[in-house]
């Protein structure tokens, strides 16, 4: 059912931008998040280094686009150590939306609400959490924090690069069996017996 993939994309999209939104919004809060400062400035010299490269692309060497990779790698290890607390705060906003919230609401998030839409076949608490972490790839996240604490930083780069892969691979999983499959299920629904279905539409003159 097109109309179905097409409102589960608006609702995810819904639902994503409001959490991220959230997140940003407590992770700027320095009470909340410790590492605000130095995030912020690993983050400028990540900027002038891209804009740098950007700039002077056309003239870069062979050599020089292998030390521009190489230290975008070391930056961007230092942007995950420096937000430990920012990538916490987004994985309980995650968790507290896409599954409590979703679990307590008749299996709807507010995309969901405004798509018409809601998650059927009432689902337990640890099978909607169990559905976000798979669907949102929050364990990945969860992997990436724990490592970049405490794995040396070559490790953890190589890591972070399986991470990507694993990530790419379930989310084209997902993206694929909701379109092709008759069902609209996913790997997420498919793992806890989960069905997203339209809500019956109430005809005029019906209470």
């Amino acid at each position: 059912m097109i109309k179905l993939v097409l409102k589960r994309v608006m609702a995810y999209f819904i639902d994503i931008m409001l959490v991220v939104l959230a997140a940003s919004m407590l992770a700027s809060i320095s009470y909340l998040n410790p590492q605000l400062k130095s995030y912020s400035r690993v983050y400028d010299e990540y900027l002038k280094v891209y804009e740098e490269h950007k700039t002077n692309k056309d003239k870069n060497t062979e050599v020089e686009e292998e030390k521009y990779n190489s230290k975008m790698a070391e930056l961007n290890y230092e942007l995950d150590k420096n937000n430990i607390y920012g990538t916490v705060i987004s994985i309980v906003l995650i968790i507290s939306y896409f599954a409590i919230f979703q679990k307590y609401n008749g299996g709807q998030t507010l995309g969901k609400k405004i798509m018409k839409i809601r998650v059927e076949n009432n689902l337990s608490l640890p099978k909607y959490l169990l559905r976000t972490i798979i669907l949102n790839n929050t364990w990945i996240n969860a992997l990436r924090a724990i490592l970049v604490a405490t794995v040396s930083k070559k490790t953890y780069i190589s890591a972070s690069e399986v991470l990507t892969i694993a990530a790419l691979l379930v989310e084209s999983a997902i993206i694929v069996m909701v379109v092709t499959r008759d069902d609209n299920r996913g790997l997420h629904d498919l793992i806890v017996g989960s069905k997203v279905n339209l809500l019956p539409e109430i005809k005029k003159g019906e209470n």
